[in-house]
């Protein structure tokens, strides 16, 4: 196949791709026109909030006997270690510059030496 043929075929799929994604849109927004349709989402978003905040619950509870970490202990943890390594990050820029100190110290020490002999 050459690659004039293969560009030609990337065209056809790209074109055929955003024709169907163009359809696809239009169906969805012809759906979401209907007033009836957003109801009843509505009305299903709400129970599922409220399912998922008592599965939540639930899982809370059940966590404490079973001493296994919950959404909340992750989300926590994985704060203290983003905040652990930007600390880190800080102390080590610190060290690097505190050694570049001591060099120029010990080159300007070493100057002096051979300057005074």
């Amino acid at each position: 196949m050459s690659d004039k043929q293969s560009l030609d075929i990337y065209r056809l799929i790209k074109r055929n791709g955003f024709l169907l994604e163009t359809k696809i849109n239009q169906a969805i927004q012809s759906q979401l026109n209907h007033e009836a349709i957003i109801r009843q989402f509505g009305t299903h978003s709400k129970v599922s909030a409220a399912v998922i905040r008592k599965l939540q619950n639930s899982i809370e509870s059940i966590s404490i006997p079973f001493n296994f970490p919950t959404k909340n202990d992750v989300a926590n943890a994985t704060k203290i270690t983003i905040q652990t390594e930007e600390k880190v990050d800080l102390i080590d820029e610190k060290v690097n510059t505190i050694l570049q100190s001591l060099e120029e110290l010990k080159q300007l020490a070493s100057e002096g030496v051979e300057q005074h002999e």
